[in-house]
């Protein structure tokens, strides 16, 4: 979209909630522009617009200036790219790293210290629990992503150390505390844009107290003719409606170990599962098949990979069958898998409901709890999906493979592609 037609830049700065005044004082002063505020619902933090706008309007603008990116320092840039933030001695860690000590690095400058003490205390990660509390999971996958998640964070703690002292012949001035607080902030505050031919990961000034949300009412873009970057509302606003965008296409999983929330509603959600233990839930399951060479298959809550279809079609199909009962078939295997796989947990949707009233339960363990929730939540969705999909297979095949082949092939585009926020894959770390 061209910013270069676009209306002119809606302008009313407005003191909100009092965490927000400081960081608007500050951004406003260097060139920053917007309609938006601090907002407190329930606790949690986030943005809303404080007048009404429409469809395509401009809400936010913070000049790339204000911004921290990754990348190690190279001089003055002006006001054309982020201020790169890694120090120089730096420039051989990896990109969050380098990013996590420019943050450490200017805590305490008092030309930064007014976007950096906006920030709340660091999300409760899976990272940070304790073994007992990482139980509440219910999965042991999970807990080894978390330790492992924890482990890697040690060893470049340590390389940070050897590098600083290297270049600056002087002890590490940060702890291993200070370096988990930056980092935790870089994965869940950090955002991916194309500035150019250049792909930057980078803190923005009050847009990044925008909330997450799979249908958005807002995205960030960059705007070169103003040299910043800004929030885009993707519908008409009212006062006080909240500002959202997209965090990225990630499954809850991604959420939880980087953000430390669940999201309520997530369409790129899925439970990854093996074919071997889809199989072992059907009658008849030879045990000595060696099933490794077709690796993982993703269920989702509208439909399961075309891969799991065709697998099936293949093992369960009988002599004598139609396509339509073959069909049927499947998809009641499907239903079958998907009550198995939530069987097998220690506790039950409902009574995970219960326990997440508990008010002895720490933030972290809820936040786990709900994790295990919404992938029983998605097995249940799914399998009622395929019994209904099933019954209508026999009854009207056409209609029946009209909706399977939407479920299947339209689950990617649920909801609107946006640019991403946050860490990346697990293999980004």
């Amino acid at each position: 979209m061209s910013f270069r037609k676009r209306a002119q830049l809606l302008v009313l700065l407005v003191a909100g909630p009092a965490f927000t005044e400081p960081l608007w004082q500050w951004l406003s002063e260097r060139g920053g522009d917007g309609c938006v505020e601090g907002k407190s619902v329930g606790g949690l933090r986030g943005l809303a617009v404080k007048k009404a706008v429409k469809k395509g309007e401009v809400i936010l603008q913070v000049p790339l200036r204000c911004t921290l990116g990754d990348g190690c320092k190279r001089g003055d840039s002006g006001d054309e790219t982020p201020v790169a933030a890694g120090p120089g001695w730096a420039k051989k860690l990896p990109w969050n790293v380098q990013l996590a000590l420019g943050v450490l690095e200017r805590r305490k400058d008092p030309e930064w210290s007014a976007f950096l003490d906006s920030w709340p205390a660091a999300p409760a990660l899976p990272k940070d629990l304790e073994e007992e509390e990482l139980e509440e999971a219910q999965d042991e996958d999970l807990e080894v992503k978390a330790g492992g998640t924890c482990f890697w964070l040690e060893d470049r703690y340590e390389d940070a150390r050897e590098a600083y002292e290297a270049a600056e012949s002087d002890s590490f001035p940060w702890s291993e505390e200070d370096f988990r607080w930056a980092l935790a902030h870089v994965w869940s505050r950090c955002l991916r844009l194309d500035l150019g031919s250049q792909r930057r990961r980078l803190l923005v000034p009050l847009l990044d107290l925008g909330n997450h949300d799979s249908n958005p009412s807002a995205s960030f873009e960059h705007l070169p003719s103003e040299r910043a970057v800004c929030l885009v509302a993707l519908r008409d606003m009212q006062p006080e409606d909240a500002v959202t965008y997209s965090y990225g296409e990630h499954p809850n999983e991604h959420f939880l170990l980087y953000y430390g929330f669940v999201p309520a509603e997530n369409p790129y959600d899925f439970v990854n599962v093996t074919f071997s233990k889809v199989l072992s839930f059907l009658p008849g399951y030879d045990e000595t098949l060696d099933l490794k060479e077709f690796g993982g298959v993703l269920l989702r809550a509208n439909a399961p990979d075309v891969s799991l279809l065709q697998v099936l079609h293949a093992v369960l199909r009988e002599a004598g069958d139609d396509d339509a009962a073959a069909q049927a078939r499947v998809l009641k295997a499907i239903a079958q898998v998907c009550r198995g796989l939530e069987q097998e947990y220690p506790t039950t949707a409902e009574e995970d409901e219960t326990i997440l009233q508990d008010p002895s339960k720490s933030a972290g363990a809820v936040t786990l709890v709900q994790w295990r929730l919404s992938r029983k939540q998605l097995l249940r969705r799914l399998g009622k999906s395929m019994e209904e999909l099933a019954t209508l297979m026999e009854e009207d095949k056409e209609l029946a493979e009209r909706k399977l082949k939407a479920a299947v092939t339209g689950r990617s585009s649920t909801a609107r592609r946006a640019p991403a926020r946050g860490a990346g894959s697990s293999g980004s770390l």
